[in-house]
């Protein structure tokens, strides 16, 4: 008698599952990190450096919606609609972004890319759920960062030469065939892929707040370089509104950080905003404060896409038995010690070095906890509500990143005319409190036991 086969990701069915959702994500993250590299020159080209931030936050905002949507459709009619549709919108978003006019058109075209990876994202989660067991998802999630490591060494430098050379809107439609590609690709992946029979109906109200979490997410980005009365009385509501759409949005207890799941998902906001805080800036900041090219400025993004993928992988080797909800805590932890030595370096005028190595610690710590809460959440929810459940993660880290980043915007903006120093230092200290937030949250991420 033969000894059963050990569970792997490259043995069939779950092959399918591993090579079609690893070149989705590789998709994205080319994309991502070439968007970093190429922003500085994009600001500067269409005089748009006042709508730098909503660049990056039109893409959460309007990611927001596909994130609820992709996790409904999921659920009801399965993942594949929910993949195609993404990667054909995102797919037009980037040629819009690679035909835009203005830095308006331009921050259009970034929303009608988030959408897409709103819906796309999402429905990646519930294709896991389907085809890999449980013993197998922290590889799974290991592979989906190491997704990242080849567009993390080779797209900020050759975003960074096609910028220098062909110009940077080669940067986005050059990515179009690619997305076509990948569609080809992941048809044997999504092929048996189905609905969740007792899925919760979508209802017209949970669309109505994403759109509302949109448009203040948007709106919240859109600050000028000064900060005046009528900037705070407009902008007041905004935020309440946003506050209340996250309320509707996601589970009962995420912003009260009850015990469980929806600390686990108010985690994953938390890491989320920290994270993208300081990226957004940093290849702007090593161009401004060092004087590095856009390709040696994207070398950051390099760095922290592989240390990220590192921390993913190991992760994903450690033994079951492993403790992970005690992990989640000790990753949060490096990403806060990570923040607060980037204030430090950009206080202290340390070598533009320093920056690429505090960044890899800082990306460390996320490669241990972000594959974390995406594994407790799958372990923590029940088939029915796999999508719904994988929507309120994303739908958590898109929204605290999107208000986090634009509380670093309106700063920026504030303080840039009158030191840049300055300005970067407080797009740090964002980086610090969202860190700070992260730790907590982790640590109420495991239930109590008894009553």
């Amino acid at each position: 008698m033969t000894a059963p086969e050990a569970p792997s990701l490259w043995r069939p069915p779950v092959r399918n599952v591993s090579i079609g959702a690893t070149g989705l994500v590789g998709l994205f993250a080319v994309e991502y990190i070439a968007v970093g590299t190429a922003m500085p020159t994009v600001a500067a080209d269409l005089d748009g450096l006042a709508l730098y931030s909503l660049a990056f936050g039109a893409t959460i905002a309007a990611g927001v919606v596909g994130m609820i949507l992709g996790g409904w459709w999921s659920d009801h009619a399965g993942p594949a609609p929910a993949v195609l549709a993404g990667c054909l919108t995102f797919a037009a978003g980037l040629v819009g972004a690679g035909l835009a006019p203005t830095m308006e058109v331009f921050v259009a075209a970034r929303g009608l890319q988030g959408l897409g990876i709103g819906l796309a994202s999402v429905a990646i989660y519930v294709v896991i759920a389907q085809g890999v067991p449980d013993v197998l998802r922290p590889r799974m999630f290991s592979l989906l960062a190491a997704a990242w490591v080849v567009p993390g060494l080779a797209g900020p430098v050759l975003a960074g030469a096609v910028v220098e050379t062909l110009g940077w809107r080669w940067v986005f439609l050059s990515v179009v065939p690619l997305v076509l590609a990948s569609l080809w690709v992941l048809r044997p992946a999504l092929g048996w892929t189905g609905p969740a029979g007792d899925a919760a109906y979508l209802r017209p109200s949970t669309i109505v707040w994403a759109l509302v979490a949109a448009v203040s997410v948007a709106a919240l980005n859109l600050a000028g370089p000064q900060v005046n009365s009528r900037d705070l009385l407009v902008g007041a509501p905004v935020v309440v509104l946003l506050l209340l759409a996250t309320v509707r949005l996601l589970p009962p207890g995420t912003l009260t950080l009850r015990r469980g799941l929806p600390s686990v998902i108010a985690s994953r906001g938390a890491i989320g905003a920290s994270f993208l805080a300081a990226e957004a800036y940093l290849p702007l900041l090593l161009q401004q404060l060092h004087g590095y090219s856009p390709t040696g400025a994207g070398g950051v993004l390099a760095v922290g896409s592989v240390t990220w993928a590192l921390g993913s992988w190991w992760q994903g080797s450690l033994a079951d038995h492993v403790d992970r909800y005690r992990l989640l805590v000790v990753g949060c932890l490096v990403i806060l010690s990570g923040a607060v030595l980037l204030v430090a370096a950009v206080l202290g005028d340390w070598p533009g070095w320093t920056i690429l190595a505090i960044w890899g610690w800082t990306t460390l710590g996320v490669g241990f906890a972000y594959p974390t809460t995406s594994l407790l959440t799958l372990r923590l929810s029940p088939p029915a509500s796999v999508g719904a459940n994988s929507s309120s993660l994303q739908v958590s880290e898109a929204l605290a990143s999107a208000a986090v980043l634009a509380g670093a915007g309106v700063a920026f903006t504030a303080l840039y005319a009158a030191s840049a120093r300055v300005a970067f230092t407080a797009v740090a200290l964002s980086s610090v409190v969202a860190g700070l937030a992260a730790v907590l949250t982790a640590s109420r991420t495991r239930a109590r036991l008894g009553p």
